[in-house]
């Protein structure tokens, strides 16, 4: 019962003749959202995407914009939020954010330790106003809540349905004067330690003064075919797709800790603790469009949809009864990039002149994607390095 995939690109899209000046490979959020911002400052760019636009988590995510919890990310999230809503106003694409946050409510049984994360984000994050509510403030807030857990409140998260943002940012691409390829994978070519361009999958050669790899989880392979650069697994998420009517939360609902295990190694504790009965998972809803997204696993093994799906399913209803009488009309599965530390590695490769890489975004890829993606694009054409911490050469 998979969803449709993500609509592919329109006719229009034909590869062009002047020799690109840069290539980048992935149709996810970061490549296109790159490829809009290097071809604005006049850089002709050709996108390779081996599926279709959005095909993989930037496509197939919660569809919930928010805070990423991460001092060195923070900037990155509230960046993107402007970038946003450029996007909304600039294209005519049906991209639609909200003007202030729908909110973000972290549930919690224990509650005291609600007590205790709501005081800990209101010294970390002061911003996010977190408020601590109680069972009964709980469902007064969503009426359609199962009474029992207690919650903290928090100003972030912009509900939008999961592939809009991509394939927005794809078609500004587009309207730029960018081509993208889709349906052709391909990897850097590299010459005497120095990019010359692209080959895709048929042999044929793109040449190109740079090439940006923002291929998600299947980036380390395309930096170094050799093996060597390793900062980036993938984990496996599912999402069940439902029509849950008046019973859709307002707010980004999730189960406290989905933060805490943005790690590779967190996602790979968590599934050898479990049993093959009992994958990990976290109770998180985000409803848009009339679609509500019930999301999700963190496992480091493709696992089979459908048993997740129920999964899913059973452990959501005990936070959100209507979920036994709601529609199934998708379900979705998708690779996460998880990077060693939980932040994208940015920026120009060692040892090979032309070549850089923008993956490893995890969950926050939605989140914290364009300002990520201007990262890049200013690290291509004019050479200025990204922050220390997100450097595509730190230490790992």
């Amino acid at each position: 019962m998979d969803a449709p995939r993500p609509r592919e690109p329109s006719p229009r899209l034909r590869p062009t003749h002047r020799l690109p000046d840069v290539v980048v490979l992935g149709g996810g959020i970061i490549g296109c959202a790159t490829a809009a911002m290097l071809a604005d400052r006049g850089a002709s760019v050709v996108l390779v995407e081996r599926t279709a636009i959005g095909a993989g988590a930037s496509g197939r995510n919660l569809g919930a914009i928010q805070h990423p919890f991460d001092r060195v990310l923070v900037p990155l999230h509230y960046e993107s939020l402007t970038r946003y809503r450029a996007l909304a106003d600039g294209t005519a694409s049906d991209f639609r954010i909200g003007g202030s946050p729908a909110g973000l409510l972290l549930l919690n049984a224990d509650a005291d330790a609600a007590a205790a994360k709501a005081a800990a984000l209101r010294r970390a994050a002061p911003e996010l106003a977190a408020e601590l509510l109680t069972p009964d403030e709980v469902v007064a807030a969503e009426p359609a809540l199962a009474h029992g857990p207690a919650a903290v409140r928090l100003a972030t998260g912009y509900p939008v349905p999961p592939a809009a943002a991509t394939l927005a940012w794809a078609d500004l691409a587009v309207e730029r004067g960018a081509t993208l390829l889709v349906g052709r994978a391909g990897r850097p070519s590299i010459s005497q330690d120095a990019v010359v361009g692209a080959t895709l999958d048929d042999g044929e050669e793109i040449g190109a003064g740079a090439v940006l790899v923002a291929a998600g989880p299947w980036s380390p392979p395309l930096v170094d075919a050799n093996g060597g650069w390793q900062p980036i697994r993938a984990t496996h998420g599912v999402t069940v797709q439902l029509r849950l009517g008046d019973a859709a939360p307002r707010h980004i609902v999730e189960e406290d800790e989905v933060e805490s295990i943005n790690r590779a190694e967190a996602a790979t504790e968590r599934a050898a603790s479990a049993t093959d009965d009992e994958p990990p998972s976290l109770f998180s809803v985000a409803s848009a469009a009339g679609i509500s997204t019930l999301g999700s696993t963190f496992l480091p093994v493709e696992p089979d949809p459908a048993r997740i799906e129920a999964l899913l399913l059973r452990r959501a209803a005990t936070f959100l009864p209507a979920v036994t009488e709601a529609e199934i009309v998708g379900r979705r599965m998708c690779a996460r990039p998880q990077s060693v530390d939980g932040r994208p590695f940015i920026g120009p490769v060692e040892g090979i002149a032309g070549l850089f890489v923008c993956a490893g975004h995890g969950p926050w890829g939605i989140s914290i994607g364009p300002a990520t993606a201007a990262i890049a694009a200013r690290a291509i054409l004019d050479g200025t390095p990204p922050p220390p911490e997100l450097a595509a050469s730190r230490p790992r």
